[in-house]
């Protein structure tokens, strides 16, 4: 990504650090989140990261103080919570009013009217949600901002539309192609006298570039219900448990013949443990066979836990034929170390 010329959107200390481990500069860091401490403000603010995204007012209070501590000019962007709807799963919305995220309207042109000595207020960012398949509410978001910039009449330089842009999880999936979102949101855009608009594609980028593989350990089959159970489970990959996503999956070597439906199912003592449910697998599909859950590249890894005391998986980077051990496999002790006895 950073090869690329692409950024980094963090949402915590240990982000900034692994973006900068990473070879990002931190002028191509942007520091969002509804809840940042004080030291870690302090610690944006000491790496001389391009801007933070605002969240709560008292926020701008804090920037200002450790400004004045570092003799500092801090560039900040107000998030506006724009109260827009999206058809997307309820825990992903993050732009209506009864969410936890941003700055409603009315108290933000408050804020415009402030003055501060080392807050800087470049521009404006909101954020949607997640897995949003058109570009229309993004369209509705830019001409609101519009609006409230008239109204206060505010000149902003940074306009960041957030990130959300989905990908197809199944066939049947309809996404607006990736060129045309471009050029509808360049086209509202026109006339807004920006310096820099900001966009979020985390999952866009990475989301279909990762799959998790996972061993057959048992079939269990029933009357009314069959099962693959497979040692992976939701602390590999929680979407499914936690967002009831659809993630397709396939057995790695494809066989021919008759199929049942299985519901595919993980090792961990939660009924909630699945990966997918009434999937047609081959009938003759055995222990040790090998399957593949696709789409795992974002919210995958990231997500992932030591429930049960269970340890997390290696990742392999593939790149055509060759292979790349980018992340070992945890060892019990790696896990038990931290505990004091």
């Amino acid at each position: 990504m950073k090869e690329n010329g692409l950024g980094a959107d963090v949402v915590s200390e240990g982000e900034i650090r692994k973006a900068i481990l990473a070879g990002f500069s931190p002028c191509d860091i942007v520091f969002a989140g509804v809840g940042k401490k004080e030291s870690e403000i302090e610690f944006a603010i000491k790496k001389n990261i391009f801007c933070i995204n605002v969240e709560n007012e008292d926020e701008l209070y804090i920037i200002e103080k450790l400004g004045k501590k570092y003799q500092k000019k801090v560039n900040v962007n107000i998030r506006l919570n724009l109260n827009i709807d999206v058809d997307t799963h309820h825990y992903i919305k993050t732009s209506k009013i009864e969410n936890k995220f941003g700055i409603d309207i009315e108290t933000a042109g408050n804020i415009l009217k402030k003055k501060f000595n080392f807050v800087q207020i470049k521009g404006i960012h909101f954020h949607l949600g997640s897995q949003i398949k058109e570009v229309e509410p993004y369209i509705k978001g830019i001409e609101t901002i519009k609006k409230f910039c008239q109204k206060n009449n505010f000149k902003p330089e940074i306009l960041d539309i957030g990130g959300g842009f989905g990908i197809p999880y199944t066939y049947s999936d309809k996404i607006q192609d990736i060129e045309e979102f471009g050029k509808k949101i360049k086209e509202s855009l026109k006339n807004f006298n920006l310096k820099t608009v900001i966009l979020e594609p985390g999952r866009f980028i990475v989301g279909n570039s990762g799959v998790l593989i996972s061993k057959i350990l048992y079939i269990k089959k029933r009357k009314t219900k069959n099962f693959i159970i497979v040692d992976a489970g939701m602390n590999d990959l929680i979407r499914p448990s936690l967002y009831n996503s659809y993630h397709l999956i396939y057995p790695v070597n494809l066989k021919n013949g008759k199929t049942l439906k299985f519901d595919i199912v993980g090792p961990i003592c939660e009924t909630g443990d699945y990966l997918g449910k009434d999937r047609d697998f081959p009938e003759n599909i055995k222990s040790g066979d090998y399957i593949v859950i696709m789409s795992a590249g974002a919210y995958g890894f990231s997500m992932s836990s030591n429930y049960n005391t269970r340890l997390r998986t290696p990742e392999v980077l593939v790149n055509g034929k060759n292979l790349k051990l980018i992340r070992k496999r945890e060892s019990y002790s790696y896990l038990f170390d931290p505990e004091l006895f």
